[in-house]
């Protein structure tokens, strides 16, 4: 049983190479730096490893912030094939390509990597939505967790339970993404992660 593999016709640009690049370094640190860290209770609770842990996890999640911020700016905007028509492909054309793409997949065919891939851009949109929440909720916590580790009220309080289901959210797709981008590799072999980690051209 083989399966068969549609070429790539179109390629990301280096702008939108740069800005996955950049979303895939500090979210999978800040996904595994969530493991180590430790929130603070007490004044004496930040004096330590987590405690400076935590410290770099909010400082991180900053940068994360304008990367995102750049990632919606650039997709509304700046990018063509790879904006936002092909994160979020809810027009009747986007809808019936992913039909062909899934009906495709049940045939043991592979749709084309790259921007023209809607069922890919969608998942890609997804993610994208729950990495955009992460980082807004914890915008709200930068500013608004009290010194000396005071209990969370109002905004706060829901933002953390936000953040904290988020996460999960994100570990699943971090673990899928790369699992179906590795997979896709090895059985497309078409040069698709290359091409996407590959800076200088497409």
């Amino acid at each position: 049983m083989s399966i068969e593999v549609a070429a790539a016709t179109t390629f990301w640009d280096r702008k939108t190479k740069l800005l996955h690049l950049g979303l895939a370094l500090f979210v999978t640190f800040e996904l595994f730096n969530s493991l180590v860290m430790q929130e603070p209770e007490s004044t004496a609770a930040q004096q330590g490893f987590g405690g400076i842990m935590f410290e770099i996890h909010e400082w991180t999640g900053m940068v994360a912030l304008a990367i995102v911020l750049l990632h919606w700016l650039w997709s509304l905007w700046g990018a063509s094939e790879a904006g936002v028509r092909h994160l979020f492909p809810w027009g009747s054309a986007g809808r019936s390509q992913i039909g062909r793409e899934l009906r495709e997949l049940a045939s043991l065919r592979l749709p084309p990597g790259g921007p023209e891939n809607r069922l890919a851009g969608l998942v890609h949109g997804l993610g994208f939505l729950a990495v955009t929440g992460m980082v807004l909720t914890g915008v709200v916590l930068f500013f608004g967790i009290p010194e000396g580790g005071a209990e969370l009220t109002g905004a706060t309080q829901a933002s953390e339970e936000i953040h904290e289901a988020l996460s999960t959210l994100v570990w699943v797709y971090w673990g899928g993404h790369l699992a179906m981008a590795v997979l896709h590799e090895l059985l497309a072999r078409d040069g698709t992660l290359h091409r996407m980690f590959k800076l200088a051209s497409v």
